[in-house]
């Protein structure tokens, strides 16, 4: 069905010098085969997955899709049809304002009768048990809910093949559990599936693996697990003292957009207390909460009633407190890497030479390379926009982190680094750790809630959690089993 070769990818060398290209890839995708793609960030995957759709066109070789090359231009259309793709940023392919609108908008795109319309949206929708989110506004919903409308959208359209770029993110395990079933099933009735992804538990169901490494197709199979050893500390950020502050969410609740047709209740009577140098875990399902609280806490957001302060004053984003958002690309302004890393610094009234020492240390604590200050943010895989955004956290230097699934669309080495860093802060920094892999949680938090539907359904040290978790299974509870 698609066919590669000898393909090759540059960006402009002026604007974009010294990145990873795709080169001399040869590549064939066989109708209803479940294809598999890893490798790390930035090793060219997205580039890949845009190519398929003529997206991007090969700076030499050819994409042919159906015995249409990507370059043929009036025929462009007719090989977005027959190839579609859903990216990690769900945000990035949102269209309507409501569900409904979203799906509708694609199908109507491709001329698919009325008749025909509300059937495929019931279908898919059902298909992740999403139905009732059919009339929400797309804006209010979780960061795993979009992922699944976006898969339901494009799996509405039926193409004959659709390419799976890190979109499962996320997603908790039981719905991604189910997302991936949901892959297998098209594969089996025929459609081609290309799933890129890190996680290679998600590989398990694929026909065939194909690796990436520096732009090169390096392996025909599933590699194996690299052992690293991660067990030195994380270093290279200087950290003030600890100054005992601690953060209280009192009786908190949350409705967005309260008073109006699209009012979403998503915080009810949250109370905890966070103390000093504590790794703080929030674990949920999507939909949960758990972005909501990250929001107010960062002081991005007020609660609908109830309290929250820092030290015993409001949080002030930037100052004592910081975040790192599930999709840092949204925020990226200037020109390049090290251009974004100074814009809060100086804010600040930092002097260019603490500027220039607190980038290079958080460069290094997050494990990138320093020849990245010199590109364009917009241009990084977005595991690497991550880890950009995760040290300019790091170097505004607040008295609390808030990080918001900060290992989404990293690779293992790079998830890892993520891990050790904020072990590395415990004790210097208070740090909410909010993420859907319980496994992370585990191993970093000291604490640990669980959000369930916007209520504390747990608040306890790690050491409870476990015994929790088995009675919430026993109870039919199964979202936090990874």
């Amino acid at each position: 069905m698609i066919e590669l070769n000898d393909v090759c990818f540059d960006y402009s060398k002026n604007s974009y010098p010294g990145r990873p290209v795709l080169e001399g890839v040869d590549l064939s995708v066989k109708r209803g085969e479940y294809l598999g793609v890893v490798g790390d960030n930035g090793s060219g995957k997205t580039t890949l997955a845009k190519l398929l759709n003529g997206l991007l066109l090969p700076t030499r070789g050819s994409v042919v899709v159906n015995g249409i090359a990507t370059r043929d231009r009036e025929r462009r259309f007719a090989i977005r049809r027959s190839v579609g793709i859903v990216f990690q940023n769900p945000d990035a392919q949102a269209i309507g304002e409501t569900v409904e609108e979203d799906i509708v908008f694609g199908l109507e795109n491709i001329s698919v009768p009325k008749s025909e319309i509300d059937r495929r949206i019931d279908r898919y929708l059902g298909l992740f048990g999403i139905e009732d989110l059919r009339h929400r506004n797309i804006g209010l919903l979780s960061g795993g809910q979009k992922q699944l409308v976006n898969i339901a959208a494009v799996m509405a359209m039926e193409p004959e093949c659709i390419v799976f770029d890190e979109s499962l993110s996320m997603m908790d395990p039981r719905n991604r559990a189910n997302a991936l079933e949901k892959l297998s099933w098209l594969a089996r009735g025929g459609t081609s599936v290309i799933l890129i992804t890190h996680d290679h538990d998600d590989l398990a169901r694929c026909d065939r693996v194909i690796a990436i490494s520096e732009g090169r197709i390096t392996s025909q199979r599933l590699p194996e697990c690299e052992e690293i050893d991660y067990r030195e500390p994380a270093s290279g950020v200087t950290l003030p003292p600890l100054s005992g502050s601690k953060i209280e969410v009192r009786n908190v609740s949350h409705t967005y957009d309260h008073g109006s047709e699209w009012a979403v209740p998503a915080l009810n009577d949250i109370d905890l207390t966070i103390r000093a140098g504590e790794v703080f875990g929030v674990i949920g399902g999507i939909g949960s909460g758990k972005s909501t609280l990250a929001s107010l806490i960062a002081g991005l957001d007020t609660p609908t009633s109830g309290s929250i302060t820092i030290a015993g004053i409001p949080p002030q984003p930037g100052k004592n407190v910081g975040i790192l958002f599930q999709h840092p690309e949204d925020f990226f302004f200037e020109k390049t890497v090290r251009e974004d890393m100074a814009f809060g610094l100086k804010a600040m009234g930092a002097s260019d030479d603490v500027v220039e020492s607190r980038i290079r240390d958080a460069m290094g604590a997050v494990g990138l390379k320093m020849q990245f200050l010199e590109e364009p943010s917009s241009r990084l895989s977005s595991g690497e926009q991550r880890l950009v955004s995760f040290a300019s956290v790091i170097a505004m230097g607040p008295e609390c982190i808030v990080l918001d699934e900060p290992t989404a669309g990293l690779d293992r080495r790079s998830r890892r680094k993520v891990l050790e860093v904020v072990k590395g802060l415990a004790g210097r920094k208070i740090v909410v750790y909010i993420s859907h892999r319980a496994r992370d949680i585990l191993e970093v938090s000291e604490r640990i809630a669980v959000l369930e539907n916007g209520n504390l359904a747990f608040d306890d040290a790690k050491a409870e959690y476990p015994d929790w978790t088995q009675e919430q299974m026993r109870e039919g509870c199964e979202w936090a089993q990874e």
